[in-house]
């Protein structure tokens, strides 16, 4: 949501210092436009704020392959708005939520995998999920081997669908990035499937510098951030975790 981006309440703060005609108001806006401008560029504090969220040890990728029976992942890996066949299917920055099932398989071919998205199609461009499926193959996935959800919308409905699409009786893999996992794992806890955490996609692989500031960097991992922390809530708030 636009009014939860952190880009929006800095632009706020700053236009609100010059509106102010008092010059003692003024300061007073301008000074917490420089701080939270200050806030939003650092690197080491949007560190410390992931660390919560990002509490998972890296994955060693060791599983028994008779105690799953698959892996589940989820969506918002595919950028499929602007999708050509002549490209080939591109892949965001979250690529590893579909490259990892796909290494899974390979050590486990026992696994069916499943992909849960949005969209069977949009404006004659395949959903992401059928575009997930075909990358799969191309990775030496077979096809039957391959289950997708396509009608979900949010990461309660990811829950919701996959069980009703799976059922609740075997224990699955679940593959998303490490600072959505929580909010993941607990959706699909509160549904009745038996989830077992595959973080990837880390936002940090080690604590940056303490003096490390970057505007574009800092503003881009406080929206994934914050946008995790309100969804929590969110969630909690509706009794959906």
């Amino acid at each position: 949501m636009w009014f939860l981006d952190p880009a929006f309440f800095v632009l706020i703060m700053g236009l609100l210092a010059f509106w102010f005609r008092s010059s003692r108001w003024r300061r007073v806006w301008l000074v917490g436009f420089l701080f939270l401008s200050l806030v939003v560029s650092s690197i080491y504090l949007a560190y410390l704020a992931s660390k919560p969220l990002e509490e998972y040890r890296s994955y060693s990728g060791m599983v028994s392959c008779g105690s799953f029976a698959g892996v589940i992942a989820l969506g918002g890996v595919i950028p499929n708005e602007d999708f050509n066949r002549e490209r080939g299917i591109q892949l965001g920055s979250s690529a590893e939520r579909v490259v990892e099932p796909a290494r899974l398989y390979r050590k486990c071919p026992n696994f069916e995998l499943v992909f849960s998205s949005f969209g069977k199609e949009l404006g004659g461009i395949p959903g992401e999920s059928e575009l997930a499926r075909e990358l799969w193959i191309d990775l030496g996935v077979p096809k039957e081997s391959i289950l997708i959800e396509n009608e979900s919308t949010n990461t309660r409905e990811n829950a919701l669908r996959t069980g009703a699409l799976l059922g609740l009786k075997d224990k699955w893999l679940l593959v998303t990035s490490a600072s959505h996992m929580k909010r993941a794992l607990s959706s699909f806890e509160k549904v009745g499937l038996n989830v077992e955490a595959v973080p990837v996609d880390y936002l940090f692989s080690e604590p940056p510098a303490l003096w490390s500031f970057s505007p574009v960097e800092g503003i881009s991992l406080w929206r994934t951030i914050s946008h995790e922390y309100f969804g929590m809530l969110y969630y909690k708030l509706r009794g959906w975790i």
